[in-house]
């Protein structure tokens, strides 16, 4: 019973250290795409945010512009690009940081 004990507690503090370890670093990517609509907008917004990576996105239709905060660890600009593309709009880095 105490190496079961044991063996738990090594366990428990393994996964604890895990969730302080490096990770990677968040970036903001912006794109400037081909949006149009409302429907674009909801599109955007029913994909990206499920990308490796993201960790938010905002679009504003009137700038016609995607913000994208991502783990650049997961994914980079490049592979978010494709994704916005995918779904039938143009897209280019406007502002990176």
């Amino acid at each position: 019973m105490k190496k079961i004990a044991y063996i738990l507690l090594i366990l428990s503090l393994l996964l604890v250290l895990e969730s302080f370890g490096p990770k990677g670093h968040r970036r903001t990517v912006v794109f400037s795409a081909t949006i149009h609509c409302k429907g674009c907008q909801e599109k955007v917004m029913g994909n990206i945010p499920f990308e490796k990576g993201v960790k938010d996105v905002s679009v504003d239709l009137p700038q016609k512009t995607i913000m994208i905060v991502f783990d650049e660890a997961k994914t980079d600009t490049l592979t978010l690009a494709k994704s916005i593309r995918k779904l039938g709009y143009g897209a280019k880095v406007i502002r990176y940081e």
